[in-house]
């Protein structure tokens, strides 16, 4: 097995389980998304900076602008897709989430100028078909906020793999990766969270998150660090670990790609997690199925033709 289909496989499985846990929290303790987002961002930057064993800071990474891009963007990213879990199922918002596949090809075009083969053109039309017919069965059909959380998550995700695929400290050492994910995620993390809790400091009245949570009230909870520190230390690190290193292997779009099976195993524990009676169970009618069918058949599609011409 390549060291690239074994990133990805436990990729894919680790997102989907932390996606149905996170959603699972944020329904269980009513948390702000957004605030749960970043100490838990905040969480993962320091358990990987502790990994990379640095006995002192390298100055380098924090001279270039592209380590502070790729850093705040992956934390807008985790804030709009953790937004978007508030209003669909897991399931549904990772199916979703594969319009990134589309905004990968238009963004590795735009930016290296490599071009999807014209066989791969119907599964990006299939993905295309199935995401417009899916997004119309949401609560708020086109117009519900999860769109627009979805847009913005996944369109800085592929801007923030475009910028790591070409970073010089994720093309180093095992040392050198961790120190740039570790940066990118602690610094960035840090900075939101502190203008976030500023802005909750000036207008404590205003509703400045997807909820209504109070800020400082959820920071001062003991329960949200308790589950930032699991979910940033467990799963975050390593699967922020774990796509640099896709992207380093296979490119921005080929990682994008290789979420595209995430649905699936989403779905298996989205069901367990529903039995369990921490969510309401996923939505399995025939027109949900069908519509996700296509969306599935478009990724299958691309894969297969691009694993044929490899």
């Amino acid at each position: 097995m390549s060291p690239a289909l074994a990133i990805a496989l436990a990729t894919t499985a680790m997102w989907s389980f932390v996606t149905v846990l996170l959603r699972s929290a944020l329904f269980q303790f009513s948390f702000d998304p957004w605030t749960m987002a970043m100490t838990t961002q905040l969480c993962a930057g320091a358990t990987l900076l502790t990994a990379a064993g640095l006995r002192s800071l390298p100055l380098e990474p924090l001279r270039r602008w592209s380590t502070w891009a790729i850093g705040a963007i992956r934390v807008i990213t985790t804030c709009c897709f953790s937004a978007a879990l508030l209003y669909g199922s897991a399931t549904t918002i990772t199916l979703i989430s594969i319009v990134n596949v589309l905004v990968a090809a238009i963004g590795v075009y735009a930016a290296f100028r490599r071009k999807p083969h014209p066989a791969e053109l119907p599964g990006f039309a299939l993905i295309a078909l199935g995401i417009v017919l899916l997004a119309g069965e949401l609560d708020g059909g086109w117009f519900s906020p999860a769109l627009k959380f979805l847009l913005v998550s996944e369109t800085a995700v592929v801007l923030s793999s475009i910028l790591s695929e070409r970073h010089p400290d994720n093309l180093g050492d095992r040392r050198q990766r961790l120190a740039l994910t570790g940066f990118v995620t602690l610094f960035s993390a840090s900075g939101l969270l502190i203008a976030w809790s500023l802005l909750g400091h000036v207008a404590p009245e205003v509703a400045i998150g997807p909820s209504a949570a109070d800020v400082l009230a959820t920071l001062a909870s003991p329960l949200l660090w308790a589950c930032a520190l699991v979910f940033g230390v467990v799963f975050r690190a390593p699967l922020t670990y774990m796509a640099f290193q896709m992207m380093r292997l296979v490119g921005a779009d080929g990682y994008m790609l290789s979420m595209a099976a995430l649905p699936i195993t989403t779905l298996l524990f989205e069901v367990a997690a529903g039995e369990a009676g921490l969510l309401p169970p996923p939505s399995l009618d025939p027109v949900t199925l069908g519509y996700s069918a296509v969306i599935l058949a478009g990724g299958a599609w691309i894969i297969l033709v691009r694993f044929g011409r490899a």
